[in-house]
């Protein structure tokens, strides 16, 4: 008769494997690193893709690629705050003409007389009191202020100083009752073809109508009157260019430098 062993414990089952936790996306840890320092053109991508490759879980570090899209998007708005504070002090408040210069006039034509060049100081000057009214439209009111200007930006009314026999561009308008040299009587372009019509013909066309321009300024006809007029007519290099302005102006031959008054309806 056999012995029976003692009844054995039930030996215990295998203890199932601890699960790995998913590795680091390395895409996701870059885009973190690079969006520290504001690499964004960097970081931007790589926080994309690092959202792409921890989708399913099988990688971990998609709170990495989020951080990176917060840091960038404060990067981009400290760059704004920033631009901005710089180009604020850039800001110009002046009046100073921004208009570019013109391709060149020519100088202006006197008749009889030529004009002199005006002294380099410009400062308006106070209005002397006159025991003689002066007759026609003369202007009232606070001295307009000096403003440099370039030639095509003279309208009628417009007195100016500074102009040289080198053909500068470049004048100071002024006040009619500062001292000044040319009264801008008035405004017009030439007409033609691409072809420069010479200079005979651009000073016939440019006399006939300035001509107008000082009967209907001064009030009466430039044969009547004891003023001169002026012209600035465009020369074959600046008809080139599609220059086409003519400017018509009129001048006191005795205050060829120094005149204090507007010729408007003068009537003189």
């Amino acid at each position: 008769m056999g012995t029976e062993l003692p009844n054995q414990p039930d030996e215990p089952a295998n203890p199932p494997p601890a699960q790995a936790s998913p590795p680091l996306d390395k895409a996701s840890l870059l885009a973190l690193i690079t969006a520290g320092p504001g690499l964004g053109l960097v970081s931007v991508p790589l926080g994309i893709w690092g959202v792409i490759r921890t989708k399913n879980h099988q990688r971990r570090g998609r709170t990495l690629a989020v951080i990176s899209f917060v840091l960038i998007g404060l990067w981009a708005i400290v760059g704004t705050v920033v631009g901005v504070m710089v180009a604020l002090p850039g800001t110009s408040t002046t009046d100073q003409a921004a208009a570019p210069a013109p391709s060149g006039i020519v100088a202006p034509t006197t008749v009889p007389t030529t004009v002199s060049p005006a002294p380099a100081t410009v400062s308006p000057t106070s209005v002397a009191p006159s025991k003689k009214k002066i007759p026609g439209h003369q202007p009232h009111g606070p001295l307009r202020k000096a403003k440099k200007v370039y030639w095509d930006q003279l309208k009628t009314g417009d007195c100016f100083k500074g102009w040289s026999e080198k053909g500068s561009t470049v004048i100071t308008r002024v006040d009619c009752r500062s001292r000044h040299e040319e009264e801008v009587t008035g405004t017009f372009n030439l007409r033609g073809g691409s072809r420069y019509p010479g200079d005979k013909a651009v000073e016939k066309a440019s006399d006939a109508r300035c001509k107008k321009y000082f009967a209907r300024y001064v009030g009466i006809d430039w044969d009547s009157s004891a003023y001169n007029y002026t012209d600035a007519t465009p020369d074959r290099s600046d008809w080139r260019y599609g220059d086409r302005l003519v400017i018509c102006m009129a001048e006191d031959p005795d205050h060829l430098e120094n005149s204090r008054i507007s010729l408007r309806k003068v009537k003189e």
